[in-house]
């Protein structure tokens, strides 16, 4: 599986390729298949998608549930 999404959470919206919201069921998850199933990477230099964490589920790309995000 080497298209395994490599992800990296970054410090700024700006530096972010998508930006990811918290949701609470499966029905409202929105573009989750981008970075589920992918792995976090410990820099920004090994990743090949950067998310930025939103407080508001207007602004974001992927909405995805906790269970489903990148360990």
């Amino acid at each position: 599986m080497s298209n395994q999404a490599k992800v990296f959470i970054v410090n700024y919206e700006s530096k972010a390729d998508y930006k990811v919201y918290f949701v609470n069921y499966a029905s409202q998850e929105k573009n989750a298949n981008i970075i589920a199933g992918g792995k976090l990477v410990k820099s920004e230099s090994q990743a090949n998608v950067k998310v930025f964490i939103v407080k508001y589920e207007s602004k974001a790309q992927i909405k995805i549930l906790h269970k489903n995000f990148p360990k």
